[in-house]
């Protein structure tokens, strides 16, 4: 990599190749695209990311932390933040609410900092009262220290102008044409057949709302299946209290973590795709459903009514029995589910790229040097 090239630094996520993660999977499109013109490092946690120095053209920085639920995302990047102060000049691009209370500090030797507010992480039902205090406080740093801040939704550019007066960047996650392909290892592994399940996917956590999506299903009476794919983050007890949730229903399949072709294959084949999420950021993963194709039933929080308010279906969040109804309606009309996947692959494929997504992250960068 040339010292000619602007150095960008990415701090907040667990690293990259990513096996799970919004935030991991966002660095890691935007970084991979960049690689040629910039020189990059992404910092990584040594128990996330096995041993290595480069990855398709990105420096690769492992970094020893604690793996706890409250302290390891505020040691690494307290490390990370420290590191990165006697490299290079460049942007440091912190990722998430709780890195970016350190967005300051590397200005201070120098360098540009860039903020990107994936969601109001202060919100998550996982968080306690220090916890979420903290991440509130977290949420004034974001908006008021660094060079630049960047939000992947319009919602959010809404609230960092109401409560700080702040004009930031609203710069959307993306998605990539995807690869259209035939049931196989899903008919093999789970017998899932063409429209014959309704699919999930996300890390299992409450805020995800899975168990709203369960307890809807069990009310229908439905030969099609329920596919929740995803696991569970350093503690599987909400993981094994969905599973107790659906147990004595064979209808509900759970699928673990998949990647690649199987991924392609869940999308690709699913009657619908359900995101009953309590909060987000831009959902990467409703993204992805609606370029394949799917009908989307979104919960009405104003972050999925931003991407499906005219493609897709909406209902009450966290309200089993509005959930229920349209399912029922949903899957007792299959032309309906037709046409609203096809508006949905049109408005994914025409309004967001992570060619896009890229390009304009890197001229923010470049007004910065």
């Amino acid at each position: 990599m040339s010292d000619a090239k602007l150095h960008i630094y990415h701090i907040g996520t667990r690293g990259i190749p990513t096996t799970q993660g919004g935030i991991e999977r966002h660095i890691e499109e935007i970084a991979s695209r960049q690689a040629d013109n910039l020189d990059i490092t992404v910092y990584a946690r040594t128990y996330y990311v096995p041993p290595m120095t480069e990855y398709r053209g990105i420096r690769i920085r492992r970094l020893k932390t604690i793996q706890s639920k409250h302290f390891d995302t505020w040691l690494y990047s307290l490390i990370a933040t420290f590191d990165v102060l006697f490299r290079k000049k460049g942007v440091v691009h912190f990722h998430a609410l709780g890195p970016s209370i350190f967005a300051w500090l590397p200005r201070l030797f120098g360098h540009k900092t860039v903020v990107t507010v994936h969601g109001l992480d202060w919100q998550r039902a996982k968080w306690n009262f220090i916890a979420r205090s903290y991440l509130q406080l977290c949420e004034i740093f974001s908006a008021r220290f660094p060079n630049r801040t960047i939000v992947v939704s319009k919602v959010l550019a809404e609230y960092y102008e109401k409560k700080f007066n702040k004009v930031t960047d609203a710069i959307p996650n993306g998605i990539t044409a995807p690869k259209i392909v035939f049931p196989d290892e899903i008919t093999e592994k789970w017998g899932l057949k063409k429209d014959g399940y309704i699919f999930f996917i996300a890390r299992l956590t409450p805020e995800k709302g899975a168990h709203h999506l369960i307890r809807a299903f069990r009310n229908i009476e439905t030969d099609k299946k329920l596919v929740s794919a995803g696991e569970g983050l350093l503690s599987d007890k909400y993981e094994s209290e969905l599973r107790e949730l659906a147990a004595g229903d064979d209808r509900i399949i759970f699928t673990g973590f998949v990647t690649g072709s199987t991924i392609d294959e869940l999308f690709g084949n699913c009657y619908l795709y359900c995101q009953p999420s309590e909060i987000e950021g831009l959902s990467i993963a409703m993204l992805e459903a609606m370029s394949y194709g799917c009908c989307v039933l979104s919960s009405d929080i104003p972050e999925n009514l931003e991407l499906v308010e005219s493609v897709g279906y909406k209902f009450e969040s966290k309200n089993v029995e509005s959930l229920e109804k349209e399912l029922l309606d949903l899957l007792s009309d299959h032309e309906k589910v037709i046409t609203a996947g096809e508006k949905a692959r049109h408005r994914a494929l025409n309004e967001y790229s992570w060619d896009q997504v890229a390009a304009v992250t890197e001229k923010l960068y470049r007004e910065l040097s």
